[in-house]
This record gives structure tokens, sequence and C-alpha cells, in this order.
């Protein structure tokens, strides 16, 4: 969960901890749920949590602690419908080309230019998203020594590193002939968008946030076919480019994953 990653209280959640904090828990207890909400063992969450497949969010009170597993990527398919008045908005509206793979990169908010940081930083955060620790960069180098143990990082920029590696993934994206990178916005601060490197797009009543979104995490990355299949990174990295690029490797990784999916069911 890097860039947008989020930490958002379900009302469901808040409800629950009022319950069980009205209940008279004299220490910490913590109860662990799977990806449907189900109730899991510590054991159970522990195995499923050290897979390939899956990162989790913590919830803490004074009394309680929920640890609750999530998926760290998704693969999908749009409905007909969904998938068709989407298009024709990529299309008509924005002048996408849908009939090649679309890798979409997302910020919810643009902040205004005196917003960034002067220097770029580092968040390190374990997989339930608790903060490790902050580095701060030189360059393009840090001291990650002490954070070893961190399953992932956000990385604030600076408005020139921000334009610089917006530019740089349009870059990598765009050799591959059959990908068309885009870049869409939810809101913007007071951003002038001709000072940015690459076109960015809003994401006009953030039509592919609702569509995306999960459980109020924002995707790291959306992978979306000409079909209407599609691929999101929520959490840590867990899929290179490159096979998610290629027919055989999205098709082995999509069956992979609705697998586990169904294991998880189970």
């Amino acid at each position: 969960m890097k860039t947008c990653f989020r930490e958002i209280f379900h009302l469901s959640v808040l409800v629950w901890f009022q319950l069980f904090l009205s209940s008279g828990f004299s220490q910490v207890d913590t109860l662990y749920f799977d990806i449907d909400g189900n109730k899991i063992n510590k054991h159970t969450f522990k195995s499923k949590f050290r897979s390939k497949f899956y990162d989790g969010i913590r919830y803490a009170a004074d009394t309680l602690v929920v640890e609750e597993l999530m998926p760290n990527h998704i693969f999908g398919q749009l409905s007909p419908v969904a998938k068709s008045q989407l298009f024709k908005i990529l299309s008509i509206r924005n002048n996408i080309d849908t009939l090649k793979i679309l890798s979409i990169f997302y910020k919810d908010t643009l902040l205004a230019r005196n917003e960034f940081p002067k220097k770029d930083y580092l968040i390190f955060r374990d997989s339930l998203g608790n903060v490790m620790g902050i580095s701060k960069l030189r360059g393009w180098y840090f001291d990650g020594r002490a954070y070893r143990e961190a399953k992932w990082h956000e990385r604030k920029y600076s408005f020139k590193n921000f334009n610089k590696i917006c530019y740089s993934n349009f870059k990598n994206h765009k050799r591959f002939k059959h990908v068309t990178p885009v870049f869409f916005y939810g809101f913007n601060k007071g951003l002038d968008l001709s000072t940015l490197k690459v076109k960015w797009y809003q994401d006009y009543g953030f039509l592919i946030k609702k569509l995306f979104m999960y459980k109020n995490y924002w995707f790291q990355q959306l992978i979306l076919k000409p079909n209407g299949e599609f691929f999101i990174r929520i959490g840590s990295k867990p899929i290179h480019k490159k096979e998610l690029f290629d027919e055989e490797q999205w098709n082995a990784h999509r069956d992979a994953y609705f697998s586990e999916i169904k294991i998880n069911k189970n």
C-alpha cells in the first residue's frame, strides 16, 4: 500500500468497537478476520498473512485490536453495462484508445504546487499499515537499513520529482505497443496542469474511483483490458508489469488468484 494508502474506519467497525468497548474488557484483546469478515484464529491469520496474496489492516482501540486480511491485488471483470459506459466516456470525452490495454495511474488529489514537500522522503510501513519510520532522501538514495522488515514504503515527492517520476512511468509503459498509459485525478487543489510533463484527465464524478476502490482503500495500480478484465494492486507489489502485459502470464496469475479466493472461502 504505497502512495495512496489510507486507513479509514468503516461505520460498521466503529459501531463494532463501541459494542466491545462497552462490554468491559480489562486487557487488550486481538480478534482476527479473513477478507470476507469471517472470524478466524491467529494461526490461520498468520499463515495467510505470510503468503503472497494478502496484506492486512489493523484497527486499534484501548482494549481491542482487530486485524483483518485484505488481498494485496485483485483480478476482476467489469459487467457489460459498466464496461460499455466507462469505455464510452474514456473514448468520447478523453479520446483514449480503449482497444489497447490501459495502464491507469490515479491521484485522488493533485496538490497545489506550494503544498509539495521541498525534498522527497519515505514513510516505511509494515504489512498492517503501521508506520515504522521516516527516512529523508539524499538525491535518489536513502538509508533504509533500520527498516529492513518493512513490507512497503510510501514516497512523498517534491514537485520536481513528482513531475519526473510521472514522465518516467509514462515512457516505461508506452514502450509496450499494445499498452496506453493514462493519468487521472479526482480533485485538483490548484495545480497548473500545463506545468506537468504528462497529460492528466479529471475523473468526473469519481467514476473510476467508485468502480475500482476496495473497501475504502484506493488502488496503487489499475490495468484495464479491452474485454473488461482488470487488475488492481492495493498493497505491496505482487506482480511485475511485464507479466501483466503478457496474455499467457496474465491468465496464469488470474487463475492463481481465483484459486486462492476459492480456498479462502472454504
